[in-house]
């Protein structure tokens, strides 16, 4: 079942607001949703995407802007209930406040074309950080089609499903057999095989699983795909081929210690796709209970172990070389066994598993590898380029750390969380605590 009950759209007073509105306007008609118009006043965080809701041509104050998020409130239907949400500062956070404030089941966004385009950075960083669904609309023309939200809309409507198979797809699956079931639309399930042919035993293994997914009632509008090769590419090439109205795809476990440099299929599509996407943020536990529940081998928080023996400083070892790790609390355990606490504390609080990554003797040291000897030449320039700032030295130290047996903790959390975060990483003698946030960090303790 497809429940939207209200639906936030962020506006940036650009012309491409009105086409934005229209697609949020019209998914609300269509489902009985609250539109919560929500404008951002100006854009105050550093680093990549400074002023995509502010703009030098932007009139000069708080009331101008409201103003003119009215005037848009003269397109919506009556019949649509409304409400209009002002933030100042970061943009994201400011998305991030409203949708939580307002419970939002579905964030409509405006996102520049272009691989560098400035505004794509706000999109990223709503992807990675948020757990709303987004659909996102490209504001410069690159959307060869918009999905219409109408049971009886005219002619085909195609949405593209890319599937990895796995578990992680299945959120992203629900929502586009939602969708199919409430508007009539075509699924087009696609598998990518980035390093075999599409007509060995793993493409037609792909082609039966993916018709198993396919329900019974939606089998005469739905078929699987496979292609060879890069999964972004084939994604945005599919999509072009089928003329698609939308993609469906999941915003996968975003993995700890996100570096900016290399972007995830997610990502990728973002740039490129020729139509909107609704990204499906990963399942969250709701609450400390069913995350022990549903992850078994964690510590209680007395330090007694469940009935698994694998260990969570253990199980949540980083493989992924670290560029920057936003959003991200970093602190040191000297001691394995109280680290171990520590962990088992975090996820009786209720934080994922998939927010929580360990790095730990020479293999630890190793992937946060201080000179980038380890591992790619992107990873070698950032580390050279880091040596120019403050960070380097800090870097260093959690590589010693590591090294030394000490157990390396990064927690993804968000700001108004990390005093939290930090204090129970403090109980079990956390030290050296730092808070990574776009372009700086702050030292929490030494």
């Amino acid at each position: 079942m497809l429940a939207i009950r209200t639906l936030l759209c962020p506006v940036d007073l650009s012309p491409a607001t009105v086409r934005q509105l229209d697609v949020a306007v019209d998914l609300c008609r269509s489902v009985g949703a609250r539109l919560v118009l929500h404008h951002n006043v100006m854009e105050l965080a550093v680093g990549s995407g400074v002023g995509w809701m502010w703009a030098t041509s932007h009139p000069g104050s708080p009331r101008t802007a409201e103003e003119k998020v009215h005037d848009l409130l003269a397109r919506v239907p009556a019949e649509i209930t409304t409400e209009v949400r002002l933030t100042q500062g970061p943009v994201a956070d400011g998305i991030f406040a409203a949708a939580r404030d307002t419970e939002a089941d579905v964030v409509v966004m405006s996102t520049r074309g272009g691989s560098d385009g400035e505004n794509h950075s706000v999109t990223e960083r709503v992807l990675e950080r948020g757990t709303v669904p987004v659909l996102a609309v490209h504001a410069d023309g690159q959307d060869h089609a918009t999905p219409r939200f109408a049971p009886a809309a005219a002619g085909p409507q195609r949405l593209l499903l890319p599937t990895d198979l796995t578990g992680r797809s299945q959120r992203a699956t629900d929502v586009a057999l939602g969708l199919a079931r409430r508007f009539g639309f075509e699924v087009h399930l696609l598998h990518a095989l980035p390093n075999g042919p599409t007509d060995g035993d793993a493409a037609d293994d792909a082609r039966r699983r993916m018709a198993a997914i396919i329900p019974t009632d939606l089998r005469d509008r739905s078929d699987g795909r496979v292609h060879a090769g890069d999964p972004t590419a084939a994604i945005a090439s599919v999509a072009a081929e089928l003329s698609a109205v939308c993609i469906v795809m999941g915003e996968h476990v975003r993995r700890p210690l996100r570096y900016w440099f290399r972007r995830g299929t997610s990502m990728g599509v973002l740039h490129r796709a020729p139509c909107p996407i609704w990204y499906v943020p990963d399942a969250e536990p709701p609450d400390a209970a069913s995350a022990q529940a549903r992850e078994p081998g964690h510590l209680t928080a007395d330090g007694q172990e469940s009935a698994s023996s694998e260990h969570l400083v253990d199980e949540l070892r980083a493989t992924t070389f670290p560029y920057w790790p936003t959003s991200y609390l970093c602190a040191v355990i000297d001691d394995p066994d109280a680290a171990e606490v520590a962990l088992a504390d975090l996820v009786a609080s209720g934080v994922p598993k998939a927010r929580m990554r360990t790095l730990v003797g020479a293999s630890g040291k190793e992937t946060i590898d201080p000179a980038g000897e380890h591992h790619h030449r992107a990873a070698r320039l950032w580390r050279a380029l880091e040596k120019a700032t403050p960070e380097r030295g800090l870097i260093e130290r959690y590589a010693k750390e590591a090294a030394q047996g000490h157990v390396c903790v990064g927690v993804r959390c968000r700001a108004v969380d990390r005093d939290a975060v930090a204090d129970i990483l403090r109980r079990r003698g956390g030290h050296l605590l730092s808070y990574f946030s776009i372009g700086s960090v702050e030292r929490l303790s030494e």
